[in-house]
């Protein structure tokens, strides 16, 4: 299990849980200096670098009003953390960090490329090393101090077992019949919107009584199950395209579907069976369970850490 980017994750998933339809505020009003911690400055340079990089993984609509604030309490604590790795004689060595910024560099395609990349964004390599210093240390303080200190219990594990029953299911297959009236990619919006209307008028008329099975060997365009009435073989989750799969597994059996849009046109549904989705056995899942119960004790062991750091150190902010 890999716990290097936990930290960054949990403060990128704490700012898109709680983000609201509003732009971040402007920058122009931030000091030079935005925080102290433990007496080492942290910059407004730094907070704006950290900032457009959490930035271009958010949409517009998702950006708090706080974003700088809380992009600053990132920096705090990944400070805070590094100061710890210090304190404990976890830093890396020099050798360790460029081991790692040369990766990075075979990532982008080569040194050449990935210091085009650095360029355009204006980051400097120094910059990426002592990122990179206070990753790896980071990474090592959890792994050596925090994940020894977290377990998971039987108990734990069979209760979150009992109180997620919906979660235990495996995927249902379903089959279905369609009808699909075909539309090229390149279709101009006067076909498409011909098709639709052609779908719809079929649809209408198996509401009022007409064959389903008839209609579909007389109008599918799908040659592989026209002949059959339109009847597919069972299909798994992930088995065909989103909003096919979508629509299908919101029917009931014998229930017909809406016009349904994909990109080989427009199609309507009907549910024929359904089977499996049952509990899967706890001994199946107990190891997905653990997993996912140690990942969460060990944010919660990070989030303790975190606050401990603070109150026994001195942190001011400035913004």
């Amino acid at each position: 299990m890999t716990w290097r980017w936990l930290f960054r994750a949990l403060v990128c998933c704490a700012i898109c849980a709680n983000a609201i339809a509003q732009q971040a505020p402007s920058p122009g009003s931030l000091p030079e200096i935005v925080a102290n911690v433990n007496g080492l400055e942290i910059s407004k340079a730094e907070l704006l670098r950290r900032a457009d990089a959490l930035q271009s993984q958010l949409p517009a609509s998702e950006v708090p009003p706080d974003f700088y604030r809380r992009v600053l309490d990132e920096l705090i604590d990944d400070e805070l953390l590094y100061q710890a790795v210090e304190a404990k004689n976890l830093a890396p060595s020099q050798a360790e960090i460029d081991s790692e910024f040369d990766k990075q560099g075979q990532g982008f395609g080569g040194k050449a490329a990935f210091a085009e990349a650095l360029a355009k964004r204006g980051i400097s390599p120094d910059q990426v090393k002592l990122d990179l210093k206070k990753e790896i240390g980071i990474q090592r303080l959890v792994e050596r101090e925090l994940v020894p200190q977290v377990t998971v219990s039987e108990e734990e594990k069979r209760t979150y077992y009992d109180a997620n029953p919906e979660e235990m299911r495996g995927s249902p297959d379903f089959r279905v019949a369609h009808i699909l009236i075909q539309v090229r990619k390149d279709a101009t919006a006067e076909v498409k919107e011909a098709a639709r209307k052609k779908a719809s008028a079929l649809r209408s008329m198996i509401e009022v009584g007409q064959d389903f099975a008839d209609l579909a060997r007389r109008n599918s365009g799908d040659p592989g199950s026209k002949d059959n009435g339109g009847e597919l073989p069972f299909m798994s989750k992930g088995q065909t395209v989103p909003p096919f799969e979508a629509a299908a597994m919101a029917l009931e059996i014998g229930e017909m579907s809406d016009v349904v849009e994909t990109q080989f046109g427009f199609h309507i549904l009907k549910l024929l069976e359904l089977r499996g989705g049952e509990l899967i056995p706890y001994e199946e899942v107990q190891g997905r369970i653990e997993e996912y119960l140690l990942r969460l004790n060990l944010q919660k062991r990070l989030e303790t850490e975190v606050e401990t750091l603070r109150s026994q150190g001195t942190v001011e902010v400035f913004i």
